[in-house]
């Protein structure tokens, strides 16, 4: 998982979050369901990625995110770049 502002997020997550977790959470996720996901920002409020793999496996690690690991609450979780319009994933 790196960091990148040149792709474009498939998962924006809204919510109260403790950055450091959520990254160690969404590269353990990634790696067991070998997905790639990039970390393209995570502040205290919003994370966005950028994934790719097999769809099915995505949607999972976008449940996984949508759940988010302790204190971390997710507000809202969306995938912009979805095929679907506005597609939401509900916490």
């Amino acid at each position: 998982m790196t960091c990148s502002a040149m792709l474009p997020p498939t998962l924006e997550l809204v919510g109260r979050f403790d950055p450091d977790v959520m990254n160690t959470f969404i590269a353990a996720r990634a790696e067991q369901l070998q997905v790639h996901a990039t970390v393209l920002s995570a502040t205290e409020h919003r994370i966005a990625l950028h994934t790719r793999g097999d769809p099915d496996l995505v949607g999972a690690l976008e449940a996984a995110c949508a759940l988010a690991p302790g204190d971390n609450v997710v507000f809202e979780c969306t995938a912009p770049q979805s095929t679907s319009p506005e597609r939401k994933v509900a916490p």
